[in-house]
């Protein structure tokens, strides 16, 4: 059940690697929608098991530091693990809008958040274009 709700999830994931071709709107906001859920989860996840280690029977001998990085765990696995199929399918995103790629670039900049949201909104391009 959870894998068809999760399918355009799925698919960014198997296509991880390529940079080439069009990714649609529902594709890419899906993937966000699921990636942002699962990153909130994990966090709250993080917290519980590391975060109140001592409360629930844990060891007390844990500084404030070490626990900070030890609930970052899950949460920083999950992001690394998608840290590529992520950016690839942004760069798939901005070809179904007849963009470049190197747009992305952007993103460095607090300003080119708007552009790139925009761009992630508009409709794709009917029919071939230059990445099809």
């Amino acid at each position: 059940m959870l894998g068809g709700v999760m399918t355009d999830f799925f698919t960014v994931m198997r296509r991880w690697k390529d940079f080439g071709g069009r990714s649609s709107r529902k594709e890419y906001w899906m993937f966000v929608l699921w990636y942002s859920l699962i990153l909130v989860l994990l966090s709250v996840l993080d917290n519980f098991v590391f975060g109140s280690a001592g409360a629930i029977g844990g060891t007390r001998d844990i500084d404030a530091t070490t626990s900070v990085t030890m609930a970052l765990n899950f949460f920083n696995a999950f992001y690394l693990l998608t840290l590529v199929p992520s950016i690839s399918v942004s760069v798939r995103r901005l070809h179904d809008i007849n963009r470049t790629g190197w747009w992305l670039l952007i993103s460095l900049t607090i300003i080119g958040i708007i552009p790139l949201l925009y761009w992630s909104i508009k409709p794709g391009d009917e029919g071939a274009n230059r990445f099809s």
